[in-house]
């Protein structure tokens, strides 16, 4: 029996498709976002109230990097409420959403908020508003915070398909809503 012969150049071809696909799959990569983890998010809001009166949540978000930072501000709480960016459940029972919600197109300029390095934006909303808070008990609010695009860039808005989608974590809330006093007789 004859040995079989290497194939010569074998592995010269092998060596060099893997370049080849290295340099392909390193330049097909997107262009590195910018650091949406440096956006830090704290909310705040009442530990009780009493049923029928406001619930205002407070949100302060802060750029905790050391560049500029442009936020999409649809779906957050800096553009009120035209999306369910918190879910809320009543004694561990989920609530819907009441809020109006919006289709869009591309965005302009103006929905984006431009954080400074080391800036807090603060924003305040009324859970009340889009979801039903009429029975007493303890409510829980999760945020569910998704910053559709985050940008390093100032001066435009950015089409769809150029979005760079990001969770923002933020700690939830416990409100404990208390029945209405009873007036006097």
């Amino acid at each position: 029996m004859k040995p079989v012969p290497a194939a010569r150049g074998g592995r010269g071809r092998l060596a060099g498709c893997l370049v080849s696909t290295v340099v392909s799959v390193v330049l097909s990569m997107p262009e590195p976002a910018p650091a949406a983890e440096a956006l830090h998010c704290v909310l705040r809001g009442p530990a009780s109230v009493v049923v029928g009166a406001p619930v205002m949540l407070r949100f302060s978000v802060t750029n905790r990097g050391g560049e500029a930072l442009n936020v999409l501000e649809w779906n957050t709480p800096f553009e009120g409420w035209f999306g369910a960016y918190v879910g809320v459940t009543h004694d561990g029972v989920e609530l819907p959403f009441r809020g109006p919600m919006l289709k869009r197109g591309d965005p302009a300029a103006d929905d984006y908020l431009r954080f400074g390095a080391g800036q807090t934006r603060r924003a305040a909303v009324d859970l009340a508003l889009p979801f039903d808070l009429s029975l007493p008990g303890l409510y829980r609010v999760q945020p569910r915070i998704t910053l559709h695009d985050v940008t390093g860039a100032a001066g435009k808005g950015r089409s769809r398909a150029e979005h760079r989608a990001r969770p923002l974590p933020c700690n939830a809330l416990d409100v404990r809503v208390l029945p209405a006093r009873a007036g006097p007789t």
